[in-house]
């Protein structure tokens, strides 16, 4: 038995369409009288052509994008019978690219890979993260912390080739900084920072929370199948800023909140993913501008480690 195997991955031009026709020969009844069919379908944006006879048999499958940013599969299956009275037209997977040779468009010397004409896709709620922050430099009485982001409710993504992704969209992120045990949070001179709590105060927690509108603009490239590693720079608006404190003293709770913060309006991220594309993936991320100026509170800069959903 011999096994041919054709595998041309062509980028085709937006517009191309790939035309498959095949007549099919049957024998009907003793009197082997032949009953010719022709089907014809008509495949947009044709991609990943796999030619693959075997013996008597020829399967063909073709890959189209569709508007999900996935790729809808064709089969087309050829069977020759033997002693027909008429040759068969589907004999080997060489006819079959004989027949497809439009689609190198017109140019016999040009290779397989055409060029890809990018495509556009509208996205929401992409780079779901959740991580641990961990603080560095600067941090006396701040724990490390945790962060949720999701830097593209909504956005759009240019598929620059079959395994290469351009976007850029907007979200919104929350950082929380706790502080070490028994310190709370005080201002001072316009200041933030931290304190030691009272004498006999049972600290509940002291919190200080910030709230973001990000601006992604990511990179995205496929390894293998659905592998992929993933870049992305972040540009935050750090929007809202407080702290809140709450202890009990002598069986009486007591809450502080602490508004009118002085951070940046301005920070970055950057941050990379590995894993598998659209579904989930690990990731790191380094902030190296710190939340606040040392003049306006803590000026610890921080890292940070988690998972990535449909990145």
């Amino acid at each position: 038995m011999s096994n041919l195997h054709h595998n041309n991955k062509m980028n085709i031009k937006q517009k191309t369409t790939l035309v498959l026709m095949a007549a099919i020969s049957t024998i009907a009844g003793t009197a082997q009288t032949h009953e010719q069919t022709d089907t014809i379908k008509v495949i947009e944006n044709a991609q990943n052509i796999t030619i693959i006879s075997s013996g008597t048999e020829t399967i063909l499958t073709v890959d189209s994008p569709n508007d999900k940013n996935k790729f809808d599969r064709y089969s087309y299956k050829v069977s020759r019978i033997e002693d027909a009275d008429q040759p068969d037209k589907l004999q080997s997977s060489d006819d079959m690219m004989f027949k497809l040779s439009f689609l190198k468009n017109g140019n016999d010397n040009q290779d397989n890979a055409t060029k890809w004409k990018p495509q556009r896709y509208v996205t929401s709620l992409r780079y779901v993260c959740y991580g641990w922050n961990f603080n560095y430099g600067y941090k006396s009485g701040i724990k490390n912390s945790f962060e949720f982001s999701c830097p593209d409710i909504i956005g759009v993504d240019w598929l620059t080739s079959r395994y290469t992704t351009l976007g850029i969209g907007i979200g919104m992120g929350y950082t929380r900084v706790t502080s070490a045990d028994r310190m709370l949070f005080d201002i001072e001179d316009g200041r933030l920072t931290t304190a030691t709590a009272p004498e006999g105060a049972d600290v509940d927690f002291a919190r200080w929370n910030t709230w973001q509108i990000q601006v992604p603009l990511m990179f995205k490239q496929r390894l293998y199948k659905k592998f992929a590693v993933a870049v992305a720079t972040i540009i935050n608006f750090n929007t809202y800023s407080s702290a809140t404190n709450r202890y009990t003293i002598d069986h009486t709770r007591y809450t502080e909140k602490i508004t009118g913060l002085n951070q940046r309006l301005l920070t970055t991220d950057v941050i990379v993913t590995i894993g598998f594309s659209n579904a989930i993936g690990i990731y790191g991320k380094w902030s190296p501008i710190t939340a606040m100026k040392s003049t306006d509170g803590p000026s610890f800069r921080k890292f940070s480690i988690g998972v990535n959903l449909n990145f």
